[in-house]
């Protein structure tokens, strides 16, 4: 196809009549043969041939099955999409096939030019994509040249309404009081009505508006409020609304709109409110989310045991509705730096999402925000969601031998492959939502990682420039920081236990948080989780946690305690209440939550009796309803009260807090028996009212 030796160069042809898209396809073919061999190639706009040359010929024919097709017939080879999109992925898919050019040579100067391109004497292949919508959402995904090279969707490029947004949508509109839900008597504006002529009118104006505007919105989300209000006005209950179900009203005004916009498709959500298929026909130009929010707990969806339920209810909708899609979720979202290594888990509720007939998915990730190898998890998602059965293992080592040196790139390869395997044979769940605790049951053995993360750590160096390094440095870091955080004390925490019963903080703690800062800092790196937390705040906290723990007594590490109260279902560990580990803003991680009951112990006076106080540390977190307690008591066996202490009450809306309640001396009334009770009793708060102790020590 070329050679410089023999001064061997096509031509690439595209139709007299081309529009501005085609002709853009071969500017960018050019680009990306530019880069491979430092030639630009003759554009030539004509609808004959010169039979003297040999053309790269660009073509778009609308009427062909596959998205698109490449194939060479005696010296010309045919790039030819089923539109101008596909014409485009054609064009990347040549240059993975045939040449050496990979995704991050795109736009950097090449060093060493190839002198010569082989093509075979005869090939022929299609493409077509296992979902027609595919999209991983991470920042990742924002980059043009990444979803051309990668055929990927974009909801900025193609959604005209997105999520819970016809608030926003309307906002500037003097709107009619029946555009919002009636419940009995009253209209409320926490909700739409979906019969409201008014509300159509509306939001039909505000499609027609964003389709003229470009064509390539074509898809809209049309979702109630983000709430359990249901519309049962006269109209809305005469087309199969219940105090429960949306969904005949929803798919009224869905199929209102796919009628009036046949270019477009609308889209709701199957969550919440919109429950049960309605009883009427859906229009073809109408479909549905299904989210897995329920059933995403890392671990296959057909092991899980919502796995029935979930099948019958997307077969449902696939008989009810021609378009189905899926909205997944592949991150953790209270640590964006958890790796939460989900391919292959992914790799196979794909398979299940083609064999009950999903034609969409949505891979939600960290959105705008950095995860852990998200560069790795959108390309293999994206690799994915086109065709299903790729060789994971494989395509891992591709990327990661592209992205770096050898010898890092093994290093990440061994790690990376080695967790993912982890993750996926493990029967463990881990929610989309977990702490630091349930991360290391899982996957994250601290032994395994310390020691990559040595081995990652010498590289550093050589990559203090490069910024994709020094975002995964940042998360790594992070992350064994949360492992010695979760662990305590010992070889794996933060500190240890020396024989006069005094915590001493590793130095190594310190070294990680300067690095962290420093790493986190050269990266533009501010948070690390889906609430924005801040990693300065994470840093300070940590500081000001190991000086107050450094050198201080814990006579009550690891000693047993008898628990009275009652316990909440999922926080029956009590251990954690003495373990030496301490916990930051995030209430999943070192927490002992208790919601259900006060906080109430018994405690034997052996092996305490050296102490001089009790020290409490408490998290008040407003949003999740967990509060600082009311008040602190130490009694008896018989309840009598020996100390009180009255928590001063506090406005902040999320902090931590230690409360110290001094121990009887030998000159107080009463004194502290053999076996005493703390009892620690919850704000008197309207209302859910949670309670999160830490780290009790005496001391």
């Amino acid at each position: 196809m070329f050679s410089k030796e023999n001064k061997i160069s096509p031509k690439i042809s595209i139709p007299l009549t081309a529009d501005i898209l085609v002709s853009n396809a071969a500017e960018d073919f050019n680009k990306k043969f530019k880069t491979v061999t430092g030639t630009t190639l003759k554009i030539e706009r004509s609808n004959s041939l010169n039979k003297n040359y040999n053309y790269i010929l660009l073509r778009i024919n609308p009427t062909q099955k596959d998205n698109f097709c490449m194939y060479r017939k005696g010296r010309n080879i045919t790039l030819q999409g089923s539109n101008a999109q596909n014409l485009m992925y054609a064009i990347s898919d040549f240059f993975k096939r045939y040449t050496n050019l990979n995704y991050n040579e795109l736009n950097k100067p090449k060093e060493d030019f190839t002198s010569e391109i082989d093509i075979p004497e005869k090939f022929s292949n299609c493409s077509s994509p296992e979902f027609e919508y595919r999209e991983p959402y991470y920042a990742t995904n924002n980059d043009t040249e990444f979803r051309a090279w990668n055929k990927t969707s974009s909801l900025e490029l193609e959604w005209g309404i997105w999520g819970h947004n016809l608030p926003k949508l309307l906002k500037n509109y003097n709107l009619p009081e029946s555009v919002y839900a009636k419940v009995g008597s009253v209209r409320t504006k926490k909700q739409f009505c979906f019969t409201s002529d008014s509300l159509y009118k509306y939001v039909n104006e505000n499609v027609k508006r964003i389709f003229d505007s470009d064509h390539a919105f074509n898809k809209y989300m049309i979702l109630p409020n983000d709430n359990s209000i249901v519309c049962t006005c006269s109209t809305c209950k005469a087309v199969g609304n219940t105090s429960q179900d949306a969904a005949p009203a929803v798919f009224t005004f869905l199929n209102k709109l796919a009628k009036d916009n046949s270019r477009a498709t609308f889209f709701t959500t199957a969550y919440i409110t919109v429950k049960d298929i309605p009883k009427f026909k859906a229009e073809e130009n109408t479909g549905i989310f299904y989210s897995t929010i329920d059933v995403q707990k890392g671990i296959p969806l057909e092991n899980t045991k919502k796995f029935k339920d979930f099948e019958n209810k997307i077969k449902k909708w696939s008989d009810y509705l021609d378009n189905v899609y899926i909205w997944d979720y592949t991150v953790n979202y209270d640590n964006y730096f958890d790796v939460y290594p989900i391919l292959k888990v992914t790799q196979q509720n794909l398979k299940l999402y083609k064999k009950l007939g999903i034609n969409g998915v949505f891979l939600h990730g960290s959105e705008y925000d950095y995860s852990t190898f998200q560069g790795l998890k959108s390309t293999i998602f994206a690799k994915l969601l086109w065709k299903t059965n790729i060789d994971i293992d494989k395509e891992i080592s591709n990327y990661f031998n592209d992205k770096y040196s050898n010898k890092l790139a093994s290093i990440l390869t061994n790690y990376y492959t080695h967790i993912d395997n982890s993750f996926f044979a493990s029967t463990k769940e881990l929610s989309i939502y977990s702490g630091i605790d349930k991360t290391v049951k899982k996957y994250l053995d601290p032994k395994v990682f310390f020691e990559f993360y040595d081995e990652f750590n010498t590289h550093t160096q050589s990559n203090k420039y490069d910024k994709d390094y020094l975002k995964l440095a940042t998360a790594l870091t992070f992350l064994k920081l949360e492992i010695m955080r979760d662990y305590g004390l010992g070889i794996y925490g933060f500190g240890i236990l020396n024989n006069d019963k005094e915590i001493i903080v590793k130095n190594e703690a310190g070294i990680l948080l300067d690095n962290l800062a420093s790493y986190s800092r050269s990266a533009n790196l501010k948070t690390y989780n889906e609430r924005k937390y801040n990693i300065r705040d994470y840093i300070n906290n940590w500081r000001k946690t190991i000086y107050k723990y450094h050198k201080r007594k814990h006579y009550f590490y690891k000693k047993k305690f008898e628990v009275l109260s009652k316990l909440d279902e999922d926080y029956t560990n009590t251990k954690i209440l003495n373990d030496g580990a301490f916990g930051l803003n995030d209430y999943n991680t070192n927490w002992h939550i208790s919601s259900v009951d006060d906080l109430i112990l018994k405690i034997d006076k052996a092996g305490i009796s050296k102490s001089k106080k009790i020290t409490f540390s408490f998290l008040q977190d407003v949003k999740h309803h967990i509060y600082y307690p009311g008040v602190i008591e130490i009694l008896d066996t018989n309840n009598n009260i020996i100390k009180k202490l009255k928590v001063k009450k506090d406005d902040s809306n999320l902090d931590i807090k230690e409360v110290s309640i001094e121990l009887p001396t030998k000159y107080d009334d009463k004194q502290l028996p053999e076996s005493f009770i703390v009892k620690v009793k919850k704000h008197n708060i309207g209302g859910k009212n949670t309670l999160a102790c830490d780290e009790i020590i005496f001391n």
